[in-house]
């Protein structure tokens, strides 16, 4: 893993030194803390098309639902031929229960990487006495890692956020965070707020994504499971999130900040686009048929219902035998 370690600190370095350092200044927190931002920005891009794979392949789940328990009813008794008529319904659909996985197995790497990178980002141990800040103690306090430079460890590390230098964890010891010119108090409140946080985050995210699907009808096993997430995966990170670096903190923030804001806009579009034609279809013809005459709605009464109407009668007529009388009468006179 160390080549892949060394790429992420590349990245983290040269986003920092190319983009950020000249605007911001080469020690400036912001710098630093938005390369960390913009790494996980990048990231969360490549990964993109695998997240909108994901939302459709759950959704291609969810529609073949009743068709998987008809087969596992129909051969509930015959394993293989079940398997083999599964396999044969998820490549008709288009679906693959194992492609949910895939963007969070991918991101496992990355978030280790930048833990371990991160974590190497500060001075040596067993160091007191000395102010490790000060660029004549460059060399006493600090080693390069995965290719990052002696001199940018001692800048990454005494840089701060809010005050909190980005090489401080919830349980750090005061004697590492003197070395930054870190304060326990700070430290302790600004890793607590991003903890809860970024669980909060983790939370709305997966309750997001599970009223989608309980809108979409999936499976109580499914939902079960996703409710499982739910409570655990927040739980996890408070757990453990005391030993993250600020700027581990700061990436897995902004990772959630991102997966919420492009769930929702990925999930609204794919059901306006699913709900477009299927309103258009139910609508149906408003008009009369081509060729069709128009037919006049009958008049209606102030009190709602069609007044009788009464039949036409013919024009009065002169009796015919009368007229025959008239012309007899002038003939004999």
């Amino acid at each position: 893993m160390k080549p892949f370690y060394e790429a992420i600190a590349w990245l983290v370095v040269h986003i920092h030194s190319a983009v950020l350092a000249p605007v911001f200044g080469a020690n400036s927190g912001a710098s630093w803390a938005l390369s960390i931002v913009l790494l996980t920005v990048a990231m969360r891009l490549l990964l993109f098309p695998l997240f909108v794979k994901q939302i459709r392949n759950q959704r291609a789940m969810q529609l073949i639902q009743p068709k998987m328990k008809e087969l596992q009813a129909k051969y509930k008794n015959d394993k293989e031929t079940l398997n083999k008529e599964m396999m044969a319904l998820w490549r008709e659909h288009g679906a693959n229960p194992f492609a949910g996985c895939l963007p969070l197995i991918l991101q496992i790497p990355v978030f280790f990487a930048l833990f371990r990178v991160l974590n190497s980002i500060k001075p040596k141990s067993g160091l007191s006495g000395i102010d490790c800040t000060a660029p004549a103690n460059l060399q006493a306090c600090f080693d390069g890692h995965y290719t990052i430079s002696p001199h940018l460890v001692q800048s990454a590390a005494s840089s701060k956020i809010f005050g909190v230098p980005i090489s401080a964890a919830f349980d750090s010891s005061k004697q590492a965070l003197q070395l930054v010119g870190g304060n326990p108090t700070s430290t302790k409140v600004l890793t607590v707020i991003l903890i809860v946080l970024m669980g909060a985050s983790t939370f709305f995210t997966q309750r997001q994504l599970m009223a989608r699907n309980s809108a979409s009808g999936a499976s109580s096993q499914m939902a079960q499971q996703q409710k499982i997430l739910l409570y655990v995966l927040p739980l996890t990170f408070a757990i453990f999130g005391y030993r993250f670096p600020m700027g581990v903190l700061l990436y897995w923030l902004t990772t959630n900040l991102w997966s919420m804001g492009q769930q929702a806009i990925v999930i609204r579009r794919m059901d306006a686009a699913t709900a477009g034609p299927a309103t258009t279809a139910d609508a149906g013809p408003t008009g009369p048929a081509p060729g069709a005459k128009p037919v006049r709605p009958a008049p209606t009464t102030s009190a709602g219902s069609t007044p009788a109407v009464a039949p036409r009668q013919p024009a009065n007529r002169r009796p015919a035998n009368r007229s025959r009388n008239k012309r007899k009468g002038r003939g004999r006179r």
